[in-house]
Formats: structure tokens, C-alpha cells, sequence
């Protein structure tokens, strides 16, 4: 009896077992006819000479390398993956809009990447992708978002642990990284329409690869030579410039801001303060109607975009309206959403956040403007940390002390996390 008992155990142990090696992931071979690697749209042509691709796993959070090209039997399991390329290739520019047209056009060695997000791999081996891939900038020659402080201040925590938020003191800082004097004239401060924490699925039309979609967009003013930036000096924009410090000495002094935002809130309950000292950004477009503050759990992306000459508020609102719609999670269309949107030809620079308590679920934005993105806060615990901020990168130091900072538009790497503010 005892005997049959334990023979009883066995039988269901190895049933258990089997059961388990049921659920193991299965190896899915990836091979380089399933995966496109596509050129953007100002190259002729492209040869891919090397690389590595990195599978992350967005369940598990770990991350796999394959090198270019992929060998026979590069593989990876089955789930739900974020996919990146880094690589070299040579390529050949289009020269129509030269200035010699009839220059004979030469190849060229570049640094590309590209990234694809929520990328199913099926063990029945149908995995395919297109990876657009985008040239990494051998230098910034040009305004880059240096610090945007999103999170905003908190008072200190009461008995229960709960902070009391504090609106007010979120900035943006904006750097001269040329070696040149640049005017900020014109240039205008882009807060994207879409979250980067819901994509927008069956989004009609989808115009990325053309435009950046917003929903706020605050120029600054000028006569185009009224506001010279030197190289590696830097810009304040700023929500309410007053030193905040009077209300929470942790809090930001922005009393030296070079420009503020104000809106004129139609609540008698949440009014802004302006201050007259401090010129105010030239609001085009902001989709409140109370006050305007940064996405502070941060499922929003950001933009530089230097207005085109002749370009004026009223022909912006005309001409860069859009109409969207999308698919409801019930599977039907949604009703037709407004919004405005600025040609990709426009835009100076390009940061995506994501948020510190949602996963990253598709870029606003255009690829080649930010493969990857940054955020405050800790992603394991879900929380967030009051009065951090994001800060660029310094790639170098010329002879004479201009730092030069690092802008690959991979924000990953660009950015130090959960920083002291500068303006603090």
C-alpha cells in the first residue's frame, strides 16, 4: 500500500512537471529577413555595415544583445519586447536641395538607430518588424532642452506621510549648444498632445513621421534679434517667475527667469500670477482654461520648434489644425479630437518623458527625434521624488570652458535622473 502511495506521489510530480515545462517560454529564431531596417526619408540609399539589436523583455525587464548581422541561430523567447538598433552605415544623402545640385553625391559613414516598443514575438515563428532607423547627431549645433523641472515642489510631509503639492515653480531650461550667438526669437515651447503612457491605437491619421502633435504651444517673442543667447549660455521659461523660496525656502527662486508663462484663467478659483517684470511667452495655442503646469507624473514630451519666417498666430491656428480619431478600447472609432500640429521640419529638439507608475507604451513623437526617453522618480517602487528634475548630459569641455553637451536623441543616455534643480 505504501509502496502504491509512493508510486502515487511520483505519477503526480512528474505530471507537475510536465506541466510546468508546458508554460517555458519558447525560443523563436530572429533572422535578418525579419527584420526591415529602413532608411529616413532624405537617404537614397543605405548599407548597414554593423550593429547590435537589444531585445527587452517588457515583462521581465531583461535585455538581450544580437549582433549584425544576425548569425543563423540568433534567437530570442517568446513575449512582448522594446527593440533597439545602434549601428554604423554608409549612406548616401539626397543632394536636390543642395546648393550645387549637379554635385556628384559621396557616400558617408554614419552612426543610425532606431527603436520599435511593444513588439510581440510569437512562438509560431511569424515575427516580423520594420525599424526605422534615424542618424545620431555627431553634435548639437543648435537650442537643446538642458533641465525641465516637471515634477514641481511639495511641502514637507504631514504626520501621515502625504506631501501637499506646490504649483508655481516648474521650469524649463534651454541652451545655446553652437558655437555661435543664436536668437530665441521665434522660438516656441511644444507640450505634446498624446500621453506616452496610453498609446493611441488605430490613431487616423497618424502623422509622426511628418509632424509633432500638441496641445500647448508658447512662442517667445521678438523682432528676431531682440534676445541673443551666447554659445553655452542658457534660458529660463518658467510658469511664475517670483522666488518661490518665500512660500518653502526647498522650493525654486525663479525671480531671474528670462520668460514666464501666464494664462488667463477663466476660474475665479485657480487664477495666475504674472509677473510685469519678466516678458510673457506668446501663448498660440494652450488647451486650458484654467492654468498651465507640466505633466507632473510625467506622460508628457516636450519640444523645441523655431517658427518659419512670415509665420504668424492666426495662419498657425489656420493652416496646423488637426482632426484625429483612434480606436476605443471597446473597438469602435472615437469621435473626431482637435488638436494642432508643428512640421518636423520645425522642430529644434525633442525630450519624451515617461511616467514613474505606467510603462512607457509608444513615443509622441517621432523616432528620430528621441529613441528612447527619461523620467524622475523610481520606476521599481512607483513612486515619485518632489523636486527633481532631469539635466542633460556634458559630452565635453572646449579650451575655453563651454561645456558642450551630449545629444545622441536618445534620452536614455542623454539625461541625468532625479537631479538637484539648478534653479533652486
Amino acid at each position: 500500500m505504501k509502496r502504491l502511495k509512493r508510486l502515487a506521489l511520483l505519477c503526480t510530480a512528474a505530471l507537475a512537471l510536465a506541466s510546468c515545462s508546458d508554460n517555458t517560454p519558447k525560443q523563436v529564431t530572429i533572422g535578418n529577413e525579419t527584420i526591415e531596417l529602413t532608411a529616413p526619408g532624405n537617404i537614397t540609399s543605405m548599407n548597414v555595415k554593423s550593429g547590435k539589436y537589444t531585445f527587452t523583455n517588457v515583462t521581465t525587464g531583461v535585455a538581450k544583445e544580437l549582433e549584425y548581422p544576425l548569425s543563423s541561430d540568433a534567437s530570442v523567447e517568446e513575449g512582448l519586447y522594446n527593440v533597439k538598433f545602434e549601428g554604423e552605415a554608409e549612406v548616401l544623402v539626397d543632394l536636390t536641395k543642395a546648393a550645387d545640385e549637379e554635385e556628384a553625391p559621396t557616400p558617408v559613414t554614419v552612426k543610425m538607430q532606431g527603436v520599435a516598443n511593444n513588439v510581440v514575438v510569437k512562438a509560431d515563428g511569424t515575427f516580423s518588424l520594420e525599424l526605422k532607423l534615424s542618424v545620431v547627431p555627431e553634435a548639437s549645433n543648435d537650442f537643446v532642452i538642458s533641465e525641465i523641472y516637471y515634477v514641481g515642489s511639495a511641502y514637507a510631509p504631514d504626520a501621515s506621510g502625504k506631501q501637499k503639492q506646490y504649483n508655481g515653480d516648474q521650469y524649463i531650461k534651454i541652451t545655446n549648444n553652437s558655437d555661435t550667438v543664436l536668437f530665441a526669437d521665434g522660438l516656441a515651447l511644444c507640450e505634446s498632445e498624446f500621453t506616452t503612457s496610453q498609446k493611441k491605437s488605430g490613431l487616423t491619421p497618424d502623422v509622426r513621421d511628418e509632424a509633432i502633435t500638441v496641445d500647448c504651444f508658447m512662442v517667445i517673442p521678438g523682432s528676431g534679434t531682440d534676445y541673443p543667447v551666447q554659445p553655452g549660455e542658457s534660458i529660463i521659461l518658467c510658469d511664475n517667475a517670483q522666488n518661490h523660496k518665500e512660500a518653502d525656502p526647498s522650493f525654486m527662486n525663479l525671480s531671474g527667469a528670462n520668460f514666464e508663462w501666464y494664462t488667463s484663467s477663466t476660474s475665479s478659483t485657480t487664477t495666475d500670477t504674472d509677473n510685469p517684470a519678466v516678458p510673457n511667452l506668446d501663448i498660440y495655442y494652450c488647451y486650458t482654461r484654467t492654468i498651465f503646469v507640466f505633466n507632473k507624473q510625467g506622460t508628457k514630451a516636450y519640444a523645441l520648434a523655431r517658427l518659419p519666417e512670415g509665420m504668424t498666430k492666426e495662419k498657425w491656428l489656420n493652416d496646423y489644425a488637426y482632426t484625429y480619431t483612434y480606436t476605443l478600447v471597446t473597438g469602435k472609432p472615437s469621435k473626431g479630437s482637435t488638436a494642432y500640429k508643428v512640421p518636423n521640419e520645425w522642430v529644434v529638439d525633442a525630450v519624451e518623458l515617461r511616467s514613474y507608475k505606467s510603462e512607457f507604451a509608444w513615443p509622441v513623437f517621432d523616432p528620430s527625434f528621441d529613441i528612447s526617453y527619461t523620467y524622475c522618480g523610481d520606476l521599481n517602487a512607483g513612486s515619485i521624488d518632489f523636486g527633481t528634475a532631469v539635466r542633460r548630459k556634458v559630452a565635453s569641455t572646449t579650451e575655453d570652458g563651454r561645456q558642450i553637451l551630449q545629444d545622441t536623441n536618445n534620452s536614455a543616455e542623454d539625461f541625468e535622473r532625479n537631479v538637484t534643480p539648478s534653479m533652486k
